[in-house]
């Protein structure tokens, strides 16, 4: 199983590699089976066509979520569990919610100082912050590629 960003149509975004079979690392042949978990945003109807009959064109099933009878979908927005090992994971020194309403941005940092993130900054939807003051450095982590190990429940490097 394979989880790709991209369900709304996005150039660039792996479906949209995957449906031109340009991906560096993966190549999806006839009798693969791509499920889309969640429903068509209003607007992107036909970015989301063309992906799914790209894939279609190559002989690859698609099952979407707006047209099928399983219960598929699958919010983008993650869950407090979700966001809180987000934050363990990446162990950030600084969170600023960037998006939502005020009561989510405030729950959001709230949440990432309960998971270890030692500073939050919380503004409304368009506030700038500068973060020099902060002194806060852009920094680098080179990962390569990430996969989820589920028993273990930890990232593990992909060789």
């Amino acid at each position: 199983m394979l989880v790709a960003t991209g369900s709304q149509g996005e150039p660039g975004a792996a479906l949209h590699r995957l449906a031109a079979d340009s991906h560096p690392d993966v190549n999806l042949s006839a009798g693969d089976h791509v499920i889309f978990s969640t429903k068509t945003i209003p607007g992107n109807e036909e970015q989301v066509v063309r992906l799914v009959n790209a894939f279609r064109a190559r002989g690859i099933k698609v099952t979407l979520a707006d047209e099928s009878d399983i219960p598929l979908h699958a919010s983008g927005h993650p869950c407090e569990e979700e966001l809180r090992q987000m934050y363990q994971w990446t162990k950030p020194r600084l969170a600023i919610p960037v998006h939502g309403e005020a009561k989510h941005m405030r729950a959001n940092a709230s949440l990432a100082g309960e998971a270890g993130v030692p500073h939050q900054l919380v503004g409304q939807n368009g506030d700038l912050f500068d973060l020099v003051a902060s002194r806060i450095d852009k920094g680098e982590v080179v990962t390569g590629r990430l996969w989820y190990d589920e028993g273990s429940r930890k990232l593990v490097p992909v060789r």
